[in-house]
C-alpha cells in the first residue's frame, strides 16, 4: 500500500494551498478530488459565448511593486504565477426602497482617498476613521502574535502588548464602529460589506469585519484576468511541480485510523493509501459523521462545537450574459451593493426565507475590471444575494425551477429599479445557481460557500486564539472556509498555508 506524509481531501482553495506549501516543505503529498478539476468554488463555466466565474468577486492584498500585499508575497514565495488586474473602486452602495433613494455613495481604494472622501461626506468622522485604521494595525499585530505561538499563547503578552486586540475580539462589528465614535451615517456606509459575511453587523465579529474592510480600503482589490479557475490551476500546477500527486474523479469514502490516530484513506474504487496526516477541505461534520471509521475517537468538545456553529453565506447567483456593452446598459461600477434598507438586522432576518421583502444584493460587472472578459459589445453581470438560513429546505422537486426563476426575476427587477439598468431586453445567456446548486456541486451543507458564520463568540480572532489548543483526532486537520481564518479567498489561502506548517511539525515530530 502506497504511503504519503499528507493526504488532502478536496482540491478547494484551502486544500490546494496546503498541498502546495507542504510539498515545498518536502512532504510527500496526495490530493484526492471527486470532481474532474481543481478549485471547488474557485472555478468558471461557459454558457454560449460567455465564461462566468462561479463565485469570485474580488481579492485584496495582491498589488505590485511596493504595493505588493501579503497574499501577493505568499504567491511569490511559493512560485505561483497568475495574472491579476486591479479593481478601480472598493464599492458603490445604493439604498433604495419604493423609488426613494436614501443613500448612494462610491468608496475608493487607498487610505488617503478614503480619508478624503470621509472628510467630504462625513467630516465629523475623520478622527473615528483614523482610529479605525489604527485598530486594524493593532488587530493585525495581535493575530500575527497568535500565529507565531503555535498554540502556546502567553496571556500576559496578550494583555500587556496587545490590549486593543483583546478589546476588539469580543465585540461585534456594529458595536466596534460605535465604540470608535462614528456617526450613524458613517456606520451605515461602512456596513456595505456585511453581505460578504452573511450575517448582520451586530452579530459578525469585529475582528473579521475590520480586517476585511481594511484590506480592501488600504490594499485595494484584484481579480484574475482568466477567472478564478486560473488561480486554482496555477496553485495545482505549482504543487505538482513541487512533487504533489493528484487523483481526480476519485472520492474518499473512509478516513482510516489506528491506535487513535489517522493512518489512511479508502477511495470509492476500493484503493487504500496510508498517511500520517489528513487535511480535509470537507466540513468537520462530514468527516466525523460519514467518513471516519471510528466515530468514538471524535472529542466531545468537537461535536459540541460544530453543533453550536451556524452555517454562513448560502449563495444565490444569477449569471447574465448581455448582448450590449456596460455603457449601453448603464453600468459604471464593478461592485454595487443594492439594499432596500440600511438595517442589516432586518435584512438578515428576512434572508432566512425567500420572501424578498427586504433585501441586500450585489451586482458585479466583470467588464469594469477585465474589459475583454466577454466579446466586444457584450457584458457579464452577476447578481448575488445571501441566505442566512436554510431557505430552500421547503422547496419540492416539482417547484424548484419555478422558485428559482421567481427569485432570479426579483433580483433583476431590484437592479433595474434601483440602478436604472436595462437588463431584460439584453439577456442573451442566463444561468441561475441556488443554494441547492452549490450544495450539489461542492458537497457543502445547505449550499454554504462561506463555511461557518462569523459570530462574536466564534469569530476569526477567537478561532485563531483557540487553534492548536482545541485538539481533534491526531493527524486530522481542517482547511477551507470552515477553518480558523473563516471564509473568503484570502483567508482560505493564508490559513491553508499556515496549516501546512502545522502539519509539517506533526509529521516530523508530533506524530510519534
Amino acid at each position: 500500500m502506497e504511503k504519503y506524509d499528507l493526504i488532502v481531501i478536496g482540491a478547494g482553495n484551502g486544500g490546494l494551498m496546503t498541498a502546495c506549501r507542504a510539498s515545498q516543505l518536502g512532504l510527500k503529498v496526495l490530493v484526492v478530488e471527486k470532481h474532474n478539476l481543481p478549485g471547488g468554488a474557485a472555478t468558471s463555466f461557459v454558457r454560449g459565448r460567455f465564461e462566468f466565474d462561479a463565485s469570485l468577486h474580488e481579492i485584496p492584498d495582491f498589488g505590485e511593486g511596493e504595493a505588493r500585499g501579503e497574499l501577493g508575497h505568499l504567491f511569490d514565495e511559493l512560485g505561483i504565477e497568475v495574472e491579476m488586474l486591479p479593481v478601480k473602486d472598493a464599492f458603490r452602495y445604493v439604498v433604495q426602497k419604493d423609488g426613494v433613494k436614501e443613500l448612494d455613495v462610491t468608496f475608493p481604494h487607498g487610505k488617503e482617498k478614503v480619508m478624503q472622501l470621509i472628510s467630504e461626506i462625513c467630516p465629523d468622522d475623520v478622527e473615528a476613521m483614523e482610529r479605525f485604521f489604527a485598530a486594524a494595525k493593532d488587530m493585525s499585530r495581535g493575530i500575527g502574535y497568535l500565529g507565531s505561538c503555535r498554540g502556546k499563547i502567553d496571556p500576559e503578552v496578550l494583555r500587556n502588548e496587545h490590549p486593543n486586540f483583546m478589546r476588539i475580539m469580543s465585540l461585534s462589528a456594529g458595536d466596534f464602529l460605535e465604540a470608535l465614535g462614528m456617526s450613524q451615517k458613517c456606520i451605515d456606509i461602512l456596513s456595505a460589506y456585511w453581505p460578504y459575511q452573511g450575517t448582520d453587523m451586530y452579530t459578525v465579529d469585529a475582528s473579521r469585519y475590520l480586517m476585511m474592510v481594511n484590506g480592501y480600503f488600504v490594499n485595494g482589490a484584484f481579480v484574475p484576468k482568466a477567472r478564478s479557475h486560473s488561480l486554482s490551476v496555477a496553485i495545482a500546477n505549482r504543487a505538482a511541480e513541487l512533487g504533489c500527486a493528484f487523483l481526480y474523479n476519485k472520492e474518499v469514502t473512509k478516513v482510516l485510523t489506528e491506535n487513535g490516530r489517522i493512518c489512511g484513506v479508502k477511495l470509492d474504487d476500493g484503493r487504500r493509501f496510508e498517511t500520517t496526516a489528513i487535511a480535509s477541505n470537507a466540513y468537520p461534520e462530514i468527516v466525523y459523521g460519514k467518513l471516519l471509521d471510528d466515530k468514538s475517537l471524535v472529542p466531545p468538545f468537537e461535536l459540541k462545537k460544530i453543533n453550536a456553529r451556524e452555517y454562513g453565506f448560502r449563495a444565490f447567483s444569477v449569471f447574465l450574459g448581455l448582448d450590449a456593452s456596460p455603457e449601453e446598459i448603464g453600468i459604471k461600477d464593478y461592485t454595487t451593493f443594492i439594499s432596500s434598507t440600511k438595517d442589516s438586522k432586518v435584512i438578515c432576518e428576512e434572508s432566512k426565507t425567500r420572501s424578498g421583502k427586504e433585501y441586500a444584493q450585489d451586482a458585479c460587472c466583470l467588464n469594469m475590471a477585465v474589459p475583454d472578459c466577454s466579446p466586444e459589445g457584450t457584458t457579464i453581470l452577476v447578481l448575488t444575494i445571501s441566505y442566512t438560513g436554510d431557505a430552500w429546505a421547503d422547496v419540492s422537486e416539482e417547484d424548484y425551477v419555478k422558485a428559482k426563476r421567481e427569485v432570479a426575476d426579483q433580483l433583476i427587477r431590484n437592479a433595474e429599479e434601483a440602478m436604472g439598468y436595462k437588463i431584460r431586453e439584453h439577456i442573451e445567456e442566463i444561468e441561475i445557481a441556488s443554494p441547492v446548486t452549490f450544495a450539489r456541486y461542492m458537497g457543502s451543507p445547505q449550499g454554504s460557500i462561506y463555511g461557518y458564520a462569523s459570530l462574536k463568540w466564534d469569530g476569526m480572532s477567537s478561532r485563531t486564539l483557540a487553534a492548536g489548543m482545541e485538539q481533534t483526532i491526531p493527524g486530522l486537520f481542517f482547511v477551507g472556509g470552515h477553518g480558523s481564518s473563516l471564509s473568503g479567498y484570502f483567508p482560505t489561502y493564508s490559513s491553508g498555508n499556515t496549516t501546512a506548517f502545522q502539519i509539517m511539525g506533526y509529521v516530523k515530530g508530533g506524530s510519534r
